[in-house]
């Protein structure tokens, strides 16, 4: 039977832990008017975070809705400071026991994993397949609302399988609860869960199916292979099981080759010897860019600027980097 973690209740709680929480929550929150009181007070605020946690009458603060739009139009959440501080404290303890499980081949929000570790790996896959002589299928998944699809049941026996500390799991029960269901964008914590939800996905694929040069960043899947007839049929089993174990959906998927339509993931469109910018990425920073400078907002484009083109050497794409330091006088 495989090994749960039990007495993590001193371990969350403890001063040392809390207050190194605290460290983390302030490095996105240093002006926050809600930092700035809870600092003021900071010993206060420790030991009263302490005391509630630890008799359990700690009740989580509501959440401060907002619209976010990238790709597509979402719905984002801020919490209080001190939540915050709560997430951080809780997510130090347990992240570490869940990292340990994790396949390799999950990249999203993981220490030396990530966006450019995973656009690599796929491309190292890609070039090793098509050296072996075969034209190079990927099957790319994507679930329909991942995170407000997510079952907190379903993720709850999942997270019972390795934590079996009872006073933790009513805690993570607690924090995890969404009046919208599934888990809450904008929350620490949920990008664990979300990870160790994809996990159920993973395990049966690498563990059941074995399935090789599988990738996985989120709710986003590819697998790549010589044989589009394997993947077809692979697409129908992990269709129903998402559907039978998780209670997902596909939004869309897609099969193809690499030589006739480059793999869209990541940010990137790559094939075996180029990674290129995703179109929509480049127009949506040009047009930010000059909103920037038409605006005056000089600070926010230039802390944009060396973000973006950040992205932006990871690919092919010396020609738009020069025009944009050019033309934005980036230094």
């Amino acid at each position: 039977m495989a090994k749960t973690h039990k007495n993590l209740k001193e371990k969350v709680i403890d001063s040392d832990n809390l207050y190194a929480a605290y460290e983390k929550a302030a490095r996105n929150n240093r002006y926050a008017d809600d930092h700035l009181e809870f600092r003021e007070h900071l010993g206060e605020n420790i030991e009263r975070l302490q005391v509630e946690l630890e008799n359990e009458s700690y009740t989580r603060g509501d959440h401060a809705f907002f619209p976010v739009i990238d790709r597509k139009k979402r719905t984002a959440a801020n919490l209080p400071f001190r939540d915050k501080v709560v997430q951080h404290a809780v997510n130090s303890i347990i992240e570490p026991i869940f990292d340990s499980i994790f396949y390799p081949c999950s990249y999203s929000c993981r220490v030396r994993k990530g966006t450019h570790k995973g656009v690599k790996d796929v491309q190292a896959t890609i070039r090793r397949i098509e050296s072996k002589g075969k034209t190079v299928y990927y099957l790319k998944t994507d679930y329909k609302k991942f995170f407000p699809s997510v079952n907190l049941h379903v993720l709850f026996v999942e997270i019972s399988r390795k934590i079996s500390d009872e006073w933790l799991l009513r805690l993570l029960w607690h924090l995890a609860q969404n009046i919208k269901g599934g888990l809450i964008i904008g929350d620490l914590l949920s990008q664990l869960n979300s990870n160790i939800y994809g996990h159920i996905l993973d395990r049966f694929a690498k563990a059941r199916l074995r399935v090789k040069n599988y990738f996985r960043y989120a709710d986003d899947v590819v697998v790549l292979s010589g044989c589009a007839d394997y993947l077809r049929s692979l697409r129908k089993k992990i269709q129903l099981f998402s559907l039978l174990y998780m209670k997902m959906t596909f939004s869309k998927w897609s099969l193809d080759k690499v030589e006739r339509k480059p793999l869209d993931f990541l940010g990137y469109r790559i094939g075996q010897n180029y990674k290129l910018l995703r179109k929509d990425s480049v127009t949506n920073a040009k047009r930010k860019l000059a909103l920037y400078k038409r605006t005056g907002q000089i600070d926010k484009l230039n802390k944009f600027l060396a973000s973006w083109l950040g992205h932006a050497r990871w690919a092919d794409s010396q020609n738009l980097i020069k025009y944009l330091e050019n033309k934005y006088d980036f230094n």
